[in-house]
């Protein structure tokens, strides 16, 4: 038996990476298409060669043990906050939900993943706004969800 069928509603995704892009389109969720019944998983994808981005190794064969542990502590630590301030995003407005990392390479195949996993309807997300150029060379998470996903998307624009 589905997630679904045991509690009536919708599984619902709403993709979320701290920017004011994703909390608005939380916001639009609960404005515009919530549900009492919804069961709403916020998803953080945690890029993982972000983590090392800022880091200088020597080679990409050698590193400090110390280092490491340090930058996956503080990384954890970040992380930890950021689903704490989500949980407390859901219970504020009352929304009945779960809130879910995943570890990945691609944030939106991380969320793409998911949902497929977890039987969503809809993923809602947000969107930064990135020019064709831009979204054409760097890529853009809705883009992405939008393409793989197998369920109906919902990519919510921030008015600036």
């Amino acid at each position: 038996m589905t997630e679904e069928a045991k509690t009536g509603g919708k599984n619902v995704v709403i993709a979320m990476d701290g920017s004011e892009h994703s909390k608005y389109a939380f916001k639009w969720f609960v404005d515009n298409c919530r549900k009492e019944d919804d069961h709403v998983y916020i998803v953080h994808a945690v890029e993982m060669n972000e983590m090392f981005a800022s880091q200088q190794f020597s080679s990409p064969y050698s590193f400090d043990p110390d280092v490491l542990a340090s930058i996956l502590k503080k990384e954890k630590d970040r992380v930890t906050q950021e689903l704490k301030e989500y949980a407390a995003l859901l219970t504020e407005a009352g929304v009945n939900g779960t809130v879910k990392s995943v570890h990945t390479t691609n944030p939106g195949e991380g969320i793409v993943k998911c949902a497929a996993e977890l039987n969503a309807a809809i993923i809602i997300t947000g969107c930064r706004g990135l020019g064709k150029i831009r979204r054409t060379l760097v890529g853009s998470t809705s883009d992405y969800i939008l393409h793989h996903a197998h369920v109906p998307v919902v990519i919510c624009r921030h008015q600036h």
